[in-house]
């Protein structure tokens, strides 16, 4: 299983720090294992793929988020008791990172090095409840619509009947997950490593300092130009992988 879900391009099994990378609704692990060349060698980055696409793109996809979560921590469990970790999630690989780290700290007394997240609201925040879109009642040209505004999926997809009927059932999997996922603050916060938050300037406004509340460690935000997805864009990649490195990956 562990072979299927993580996606570690460029191995190093000396590196003092891994680096797990959670996707966003309809992405894939390829963009986050390309990273592995990019970062200083004491980091191995390991994408997550979920089922559906890629690597997996034969595996149905996956509409149960615990289904998900479960997945997603037996594969990291044997590499998380190996070496220090660090977790990056962007949008809903955002809320699942924090998800799966809280778990690990909970249920076996592992927790991130440190929790990279991007492009979304805390997860218990009432901006995120505000701002969330049910696609389950959207039909597929509303869904459309939805994916065109919030940008990120190319216009020659979206306008292609046949590379949509491909890349439909893993967006509309993964935003289910999204619709399933709700979280309420718990006392005393769940995670004790810092946080460290980059957004689009750009993007829907989010409430980023709630994010604060799920940790008693240090809270760090960041903007970089752009919307939704301006971590695609080569500048802003390489700011996210320097500040990355310039922690204690040295």
């Amino acid at each position: 299983m562990a072979n299927k879900v993580l996606n570690c391009r460029f191995r190093r099994p000396t590196a003092s720090c891994q680096l797990f990378c959670f996707p966003w609704a309809g992405g894939g692990s390829n963009f986050y294992a390309n990273w592995g060349n990019m970062v200083p060698e004491s980091i191995e980055v390991t994408g997550i793929t979920f089922p559906g696409r890629e690597g997996r793109f034969k595996d149905a996809c996956c509409h149960s988020l615990e289904t998900m979560q479960k997945e997603i921590i037996e594969a990291l469990l044997p590499k998380c008791r190996e070496r220090p970790f660090a977790f990056w999630g962007h949008s809903l690989g955002a809320l699942m990172c924090f998800d799966v780290a809280r778990t690990l700290k909970s249920e076996y007394n592992l927790e991130p090095e440190r929790l990279f997240v991007s492009g979304v609201s805390a997860p218990h925040s009432e901006e995120r409840k505000k701002n969330k879109v049910y696609v389950k009642n959207l039909n597929d040209e509303e869904f459309k619509k939805f994916l065109k505004k919030l940008g990120g999926t190319p216009d020659e997809i979206l306008s292609s009947e046949e590379l949509m009927a491909l890349f439909l059932p893993p967006l509309r999997a993964d935003y289910g997950l999204i619709d399933q996922y709700d979280y309420d603050l718990e006392a005393p916060p769940p995670l004790t490593c810092p946080i460290d938050i980059t957004d689009g300037e750009y993007d829907i406004k989010h409430n980023l300092k709630a994010w604060g509340e799920l940790t008693t460690g240090k809270l760090s935000i960041k903007t970089l130009p752009g919307g939704h997805f301006y971590l695609k864009e080569k500048d802003n990649m390489m700011r996210i992988l320097e500040n990355i490195s310039s922690y204690y990956f040295e």
